[in-house]
């Protein structure tokens, strides 16, 4: 499970201990805390796949932590698990419209901690094959191009270059360097195969004003962020 990184915040060194090792025997990455001063240093440098946070903390407490992560919206999609011994509805409801997407109350099952931290690990999975740009997405493990929730019926080649374009988004991809990629040779047609790929693809995507794939006069095409 290479690629999931998980920050857990827990005062409490025993169970610290047995949420890192129960997560690391699971194939996790694991990161632990037992203040909230030091997760929110770590945080701003590197940004985990999932959090783990106990409520009651010596210093910065649970809730505070959950505001100050979700206060930027770049953190939205950051999944957030309390672990806490408050086992009060009031607790729960406070936390969960704080920010957080789970409460576990204290103490838990380790098992089935595990199997909540499955649940955000297959939609993360799931996600990595999934690139949203405004109102299209790309669906690259199913190989399926959309325009909102309509599927594009594109050809190989083109489904080809449109992936590339969002691979390479926020940079120019010239003529030469699409048509390497999608056909692996060169000659002296290049350009027009190219050119005809992508006035096609505006065509079938409802991009003729070119406002999502732009042309970069002598450059190529873009994407942009």
């Amino acid at each position: 499970m290479n690629g999931f990184l998980i920050y857990s915040i827990e005062d409490d060194h025993e169970i610290s201990d047995l949420i890192r090792l129960a997560l690391e025997k699971s194939g996790f990455e694991v990161r632990c805390f037992d203040d909230g001063e030091d997760f929110l240093k770590k945080f701003e440098i590197k940004k985990p796949n999932l959090i783990l946070l106990d409520l009651m903390l010596p210093g910065i407490q649970g809730n505070e932590i959950l505001k100050e992560v979700r206060k930027d919206t770049k953190n939205d999609k950051i999944p957030i698990i309390i672990l806490s011994a408050k086992s009060l509805l009031e607790d729960r409801i406070i936390g969960l419209n704080n920010g957080a997407d789970d409460y576990v109350i204290k103490p838990f099952n380790i098992k089935e901690l595990i199997s909540r931290i499955n649940v955000h690990y297959r939609k993360f999975l799931k996600d990595q094959f999934i690139i949203k740009d405004r109102e299209y997405t790309l669906d690259y493990k199913n190989e399926v191009f959309y325009k909102y929730d309509e599927k594009i019926n594109l050809t190989s080649n083109e489904y080809k270059i449109i992936k590339y374009l969002l691979l390479k988004q926020g940079n120019i991809v010239s003529r030469d360097e699409l048509y390497n990629e999608i056909w692996g040779t060169n000659n002296k047609n290049n350009s027009r195969s190219v050119d005809m790929h992508i006035k096609s693809i505006r065509s079938k995507i409802g991009d003729e004003n070119k406002n999502f794939i732009k042309s970069i006069y002598g450059g190529g095409y873009i994407i942009e962020k």
